[in-house]
């Protein structure tokens, strides 16, 4: 039971590449479209799973502590074929990459984990349930999902200047945490 956690990380670590390797026939197939959209969607149902089961029974690893946002991070690489799709533009994308390194860095250059903020918590409550809209709007022939097409130059401008305004947000909210923590720690 305490393991549960660990274990829907290291699905989420696994399913992204098979995930990825879909997006290459996505535009052909009504199915594969659909197929990546549950596999997203399961990922991200991981995501908040394995951190209310680690929180709520007291399951917190350090495992858990590396490998979470780690498995966030390659889960954000969905983001790269959205955009080579045009999609979504490179700047959102950009920063979303920019930030994640950032607060890798910042999570290393810490002494001990660092845990995670709230700002990081909004900015993956926005951009994974953005990812899940932006494959539904990609044009597929007969595709079941066609709906959401018209939602596409939306979510293009709309969703990706939210998306950079919380990168840019969450990248200084991590920066000032971890300046303030290692003030703390210096003069200790």
């Amino acid at each position: 039971m305490k393991h549960i956690p660990n274990i829907l990380t290291i699905i989420r670590l696994l399913i992204t590449v098979p995930i990825l390797i879909l997006f290459f026939w996505i535009k052909d197939s009504p199915q594969i479209q659909l197929l990546v959209l549950a596999l997203v969607v399961i990922a991200t149902i991981t995501d908040w799973l394995d951190g209310w089961w680690a929180r709520k029974f007291n399951c917190i690893s350090d495992f858990g502590k590396t490998h979470d946002p780690l498995a966030d991070k390659w889960l954000v690489t969905l983001y790269i074929p959205l955009m080579a799709m045009g999609m979504i533009h490179f700047i959102p994308v950009t920063l979303l990459w920019l930030r994640d390194v950032t607060t890798t860095h910042l999570r290393s250059i810490y002494d001990g984990p660092l845990p995670a903020r709230k700002s990081g918590k909004i900015k993956t409550a926005i951009s994974f349930p953005l990812m899940c809209l932006l494959i539904a709007t990609i044009p597929v022939t007969n595709g079941y999902l066609t709906i959401f097409t018209y939602l596409g130059g939306f979510l293009y401008w709309i969703g990706g200047i939210t998306l950079s305004l919380l990168c840019i947000w969450s990248g200084i909210d991590y920066y000032i945490a971890v300046m303030k923590a290692r003030k703390t720690q210096n003069s200790a």
